[in-house]
């Protein structure tokens, strides 16, 4: 179980320790841990896979295990992440910049694992051992879908490893799927079942997972790629530190191409300088980069922030956006510290 306190119980929601996200993998125990229903008392024994004119198989670990493995650095983020810097904060569990992990996975690219998949196929349904009640539909197992063209491609893993351990029962294990540069929505734990589709899937959670009265996208637009994001690891809040140069350091991704530029402010974004970036030893564009700066504080308060920019051009704002369910906020980050 994590080491960190839960922030809900019924389900299991925790999250990250802000300070240990500086760029490096974290073990599993440290990472923030998301569920929409209770978790599963045992891990699925396999799961099926069925495509539209092909025998339904049954995949096994040992089956698995037959497929090329590959590592991939990433960072998983909740689409929640960032719900309580909004403002009114919208319904959902308060995550502040805690629902996000750099994590290091360890699985098969889910296009070995599904084969050639006919062109009439429109979408790909993974479904979880995880079930609960949803509203006006009731008992639902935790589904979500993705394209075809994005099951395709090599980015999709089906997980079975994080940092070279075995997925434990609160990550999904035995097997999971990863979407590297996606919200974590469609990361689904605890697989039972892949199913593709001729038709564009509707489940509740993809109907769920939309930006609705939002502030910056058209109504029912699909929540997608993670928006840039910068986070700060030390100083922490309210710390205190003594007055010159003060050593400030986090990290930051993104879902659309990488990191290019962070900035960092003493003043609350008044005055700006570059920090030195130092990207991930592996190179992989959804790996996280780490940032440093040296700060110059003179005795007082202040409030230090960071802001990312992508290679897309996309730069963090400083103010919240909005919507209804509280997804997708990349709001600077700000840390008030005590200068003596």
């Amino acid at each position: 179980m994590p080491l960190h306190r839960p922030m809900t119980d019924a389900p299991l929601n925790v999250g990250v320790d802000t300070g240990l996200l500086d760029g490096d993998s974290l073990r599993q125990e440290q990472m923030f841990v998301h569920n929409n229903f209770k978790m599963p008392t045992r891990p699925p024994n396999g799961f099926d896979v069925i495509v539209p004119g092909k025998t339904p198989r049954r995949v096994t670990m040992d089956l698995l295990a037959t497929f090329k493995e590959v590592e991939v650095d990433l960072v998983l983020e909740c689409a929640g992440n960032g719900r309580a810097l909004m403002a009114p904060v919208p319904d959902g569990t308060q995550w502040s910049l805690d629902a996000a992990s750099p994590i290091s996975v360890v699985g098969f690219h889910l296009a070995d694992v599904l084969g050639r998949l006919p062109e009439s196929v429109k979408s790909v349904v993974f479904t979880g051992a995880d079930a609960g009640e949803v509203p006006i539909e009731g008992k639902q197992h935790y589904q979500f879908s993705i394209s075809r063209d994005l099951a395709l491609s090599k980015l999709p893993i089906l997980a079975t490893h994080i940092g070279r351990q075995p997925l434990t029962l609160d990550h999904g294990a035995p097997v999971r799927l990863i979407v590297p540069g996606h919200y974590a929505m469609k990361s689904v734990k605890w697989l039972t079942r892949i199913e593709a589709l001729s038709y564009r899937f509707q489940g509740y959670f993809v109907r769920k997972f939309r930006f609705f009265r939002d502030t910056h996208e058209a109504d029912s637009t699909p929540v997608g790629a993670m928006a840039v994001r910068s986070v700060i690891s030390a100083p922490l809040e309210t710390t205190s530190v003594s007055s010159g140069l003060v050593d400030a350091q986090g990290s930051a991704w993104t879902g659309t191409g990488e990191v290019t530029r962070v900035e960092v402010s003493a003043d609350d974004g008044r005055t700006w300088e570059d920090a030195e970036l130092v990207r991930h030893s592996t190179g992989g564009r959804h790996a996280p980069v780490h940032w440093a700066a040296a700060l110059d504080l003179e005795p007082g308060p202040a409030v230090i922030v960071s802001r990312a920019t992508d290679s897309s051009g996309a730069t963090q704002p400083l103010e919240s956006r909005w919507n209804s369910n509280g997804y997708a906020n990349n709001v600077v980050q700000r840390v008030k510290v005590d200068v003596h």
